[in-house]
């Protein structure tokens, strides 16, 4: 009797496929880039790091280290959110994998200016799907996580701007909050409705159409069954409330424990500046960071930081090592380990789907 090939076997059904040319360079030519990145960056900010390590002088090392944990903690709060979410989905999602993957992507969109954001959503659908998530789930998933980070943050800053008396902060952070829910409440009525689902699938036709001239892949034949797929297919995830609101919760741990280090570090060089104004101040730095104008905002969130820590009330001589301290914990220390994830992560490879 003739046995079959043995999955443990090179070639057999249970290997994992053989790296292409690509996937056997790409990780050496990224370290390599990486390198080279690193060195330009000291080299281009020498002094400035120079400058750093000389405000240090006299930091509590201590409340530096708790200032580190407390950011690390943050980051783990999205990996449980964004974990929560797949498998509230039916997917799949081990959490040393995601762990690498939400790093990764921290690390992609620091270090790319604009266009960082975008490449980070890029890198974790791609990573998601290899862990043999369905691209609608994953879709989903970066979509509400997304959405819960910009409540969260809006959220919090309106908090800090009542809380310090500020009217017009609280209203605008109040007004993203809502920008930000309408859309997604309104795509969930869409997919609970067979109506509302069939209005907007011919709707799209109808605005598509013409350019199906040009492009074959926009014809109503095409668009139409796909663009209702989707949509039934995100109908079916439902997530439940406390799953719901339990992404929620963490979205907020992700952003109060960040403003929590921004605080511990200003421990660590002895300021004892009010948690409001620690707080206001932490809100105007998240603000300009994610205008994404330099990689990982250097240069423009430190001025941002420091100009809202003095004027909230602490001496500029304690200002800027807070400053530094909270940056090296909360952007070179995350980078660093985001930059090993992106080289030293093994890809994770699934059967491919039926």
């Amino acid at each position: 009797m003739t046995s079959g090939p043995d999955p443990d076997t090179p070639g057999g059904p249970g290997a994992a496929p053989a790296p292409g040319p690509v996937a056997r360079w790409w990780r050496p030519a990224l370290g390599i880039v990486l390198a080279v990145g690193t060195v330009v960056l000291v080299v281009v900010f020498w002094q400035s790091v120079v400058g750093w390590f000389r405000t240090l002088s006299g930091t509590d090392l201590r409340w530096a280290f708790a200032a580190a944990a407390v950011q690390l903690l943050s980051m783990q709060c999205l990996v449980w959110q964004q974990q929560l979410l797949l498998r509230s989905g039916g997917g799949t999602a081990p959490q040393g994998s995601l762990t690498a993957t939400v790093y990764g992507g921290n690390a992609i969109a620091v270090g790319l200016p604009l266009a960082g954001s975008a490449a980070s959503v890029a890198y974790a659908f791609r990573r998601m799907r290899d862990l043999g998530n369905s691209a609608v789930l994953v879709s989903w998933t970066l979509a509400v996580s997304g959405v819960c980070s910009t409540v969260a943050l809006a959220g919090v800053v309106a908090v800090s701007s009542a809380a310090t008396g500020s009217t017009a902060g609280a209203v605008v952070a109040s007004v993203a909050s809502v920008a930000a829910v309408v859309p997604v409440l309104t795509l969930l009525a869409v997919t609970r409705s067979p109506e509302a689902k069939h209005l907007v699938v011919t709707v799209l036709m109808a605005v598509l159409a013409p350019l199906s001239r040009w492009f074959k892949v926009l014809r109503p034949a095409v668009v139409g069954p796909a663009v209702e797929d989707a949509l039934t297919s995100l109908g079916a995830i439902r997530p439940g409330v406390r799953n719901a609101c339990a992404a929620g919760v963490l979205a907020l741990m992700n952003w109060v424990l960040d403003a929590v280090a921004l605080g511990l570090a200003a421990l660590a060089v002895g300021s004892g500046l009010p948690w409001q104004g620690v707080v206001l101040a932490w809100a105007a730095g998240a603000l300009v960071s994610s205008t994404r104008l330099t990689p990982g905002g250097i240069g423009v969130v430190e001025a941002a930081l420091a100009s809202a820590l003095v004027a909230a009330g602490m001496p500029a001589a304690q200002a800027v090592p807070t400053v530094v301290v909270y940056r090296l914990v909360s952007l070179w220390l995350l980078a660093a380990i985001g930059a090993l994830c992106l080289v030293l992560a093994p890809r994770p490879v699934h059967p491919a789907e039926g």
